[in-house]
């Protein structure tokens, strides 16, 4: 069997569950801003399914990529490690919503997921291991950023309905910090998948 390179469409893939949550959790942000807290499970449930298919998309990829890569180098563990993590940060995330559960015990596993994608893009730039590394790490540092405030995003979702009254200033600070992540890492990942497109169309690996 040939091996193909799909790094592509899982750059692609991550790109799109920083959309479907942008997307999730503005509407359930507008949403309480006209009805308050009542509504927002509802909000979110359209989401689940697409971002559960995405999530279980990436975690097998992941699983996928660490198994069969042939290339030289360690480029399974770098793009295959953290990719684990994130399909099962977001199938957990999914699977929560669907079952209405409590986020912030997912919310710790993205903490520490988070932790570890910067961890690992760290070491990557440092020895040079990618041909655009300032953007790759920087796309390692946005969704490990991103990982580590999901955890107070998650908390705050749990936490508000049970509290009267507005958001304080400390917890839009950490939602808005949240969504910037979400718009830079997406943006990151989509830019480096369609830089590689072409060069796998005229050359595939």
């Amino acid at each position: 069997m040939v091996f193909v390179d799909d790094l592509a469409i899982e750059l692609f893939a991550m790109s799109l569950v920083g959309v479907v949550s942008i997307y999730m959790t503005g509407a359930a942000f507008l949403n309480y801003r006209r009805n308050g807290t009542k509504d927002i499970e509802e909000v979110l449930k359209p989401g689940v399914f697409p971002l559960g298919i995405l999530g279980l998309f990436l975690l097998i990829m992941g699983f996928y990529g660490e198994m069969v890569w042939p290339l030289p180098g360690s480029y399974n563990i770098l793009f295959g490690d953290p990719l684990v993590l994130l399909g099962i940060v977001i199938v957990s995330i999914a699977i929560a919503l669907g079952l209405k559960q409590k986020l912030q015990y997912v919310g710790v596993l993205a903490f520490f997921s988070g932790l570890v994608a910067i961890y690992y893009g760290a070491n990557a730039y440092l020895q040079g291991l990618t041909s655009e590394p300032l953007v790759m790490f920087g796309m390692y540092i946005a969704f490990g950023l991103t990982g580590v405030f999901t955890l107070p995003a998650t908390m705050i979702y749990d936490l508000f309905p049970s509290r009267k009254g507005e958001p304080s200033a400390v917890w839009t600070l950490l939602l808005v910090i949240f969504w910037i992540g979400l718009i830079v890492s997406s943006f990151l990942a989509a830019f480096i998948a369609t830089s590689a497109v072409p060069q796998h169309l005229i050359s595939p690996p």
